[in-house]
């Protein structure tokens, strides 16, 4: 095969001359970034552990969904949280355990050993951009943020105004940015309810799975702000500690997980889950 493949490049050479050479190399570069990465790197302290273990323990963001029980129920696990955490396992070859991360504090959870990596979408944690790996943008499809208020309010600006916005989303840091006061909830779901109990002025979210909401009877007072919001980051990996050996993995790991359309197939399990727990609620069922 590797014979066969370097005769193809060199009568391309010949056919279509040192411009076509250029890119096309740029390009197989592009693609096999992501296999190069990992077959380059070899893994610092964090991830070497995790292998002679043969564990990867990774916290992620964990809700229980909305129900018709009275009682408290488990927390689940991120649709987003979890596809990742799994695509990374697959692709260093280490077997995935999740463990629910609290409503706060994940700087000091991160620092108590119980895991070796966090994810919590796009979430900023000070003091720890050492430890950091992420995507620099979301997919196409999901760039838009948008709010939503009441039909009859229209605030001129986003500043002191209240925000009801999921943890972890990528849109809080444009919505810091403008003076917003945001308040954060554990999902979507929770800060979608918040805001439908009057806890917010505005809700920020996705701009599609927002306009799929308004077609709802449960939201018809409600209306899509002109604003766009601009997305920050995805999908921010931290580990338990600085190790650039690691990091270096994870980045190459997170790059083959958007390569092969992880990201966008996240995104979407994410929205739809979304979607189908605001059924819920209007169903009359309740988030504990």
């Amino acid at each position: 095969m590797p014979g066969r493949t370097g005769a193809a490049f060199a009568g391309g050479w010949i056919r279509y001359g040192p411009a076509a050479l250029i890119g096309g190399a740029a390009v197989c570069a592009i693609w096999l970034l992501p296999m190069l990465d990992a077959a380059d790197q070899t893994p610092g302290p964090v991830l070497l552990k995790a292998r002679q273990q043969q564990v990867l323990r990774i916290g992620v963001r964990s809700y229980p969904r909305p129900t018709d029980s009275t009682e408290a129920l488990v927390a689940e696990p991120d649709e987003m949280d979890s596809e990742l955490a799994s695509a990374l396992g697959r692709y260093l070859g280490i077997k995935v355990q999740l463990k629910a991360l609290p409503a706060h504090d994940f700087s000091d959870f991160l620092s108590k050993g119980e895991v070796d990596a966090v994810i919590a979408g796009s979430l900023d944690i000070p003091g720890l951009e050492r430890q950091r790996a992420a995507l620099s943008e979301v997919p196409q499809a999901y760039e838009n943020g948008a709010l939503l208020s009441l039909r009859n309010a229209m605030p001129s600006s986003l500043k002191d105004q209240s925000v009801c916005v999921a943890n972890g989303s990528p849109w809080t840091y444009a919505l810091q940015a403008q003076g917003a006061q945001t308040q954060i909830y554990a999902s979507n779901i929770r800060a979608a309810s918040a805001f439908l109990a009057g806890d917010c002025h505005l809700l920020a979210d996705e701009r599609t799975v927002l306009a799929s909401l308004l077609q709802t009877p449960d939201w018809r007072f409600y209306r899509m702000l002109p604003q766009t919001l601009a997305a920050s980051s995805d999908a921010s990996v931290y580990l338990s500690e600085p190790d650039p050996k690691s990091l270096r993995l994870l980045q190459a790991g997170l790059r083959d997980w958007q390569s092969r359309g992880g990201q966008t197939k996240a995104w979407d399990l994410h929205s739809n889950a979304f979607l189908v727990d605001s059924m819920k609620i209007s169903d009359g069922l309740v988030c504990h």
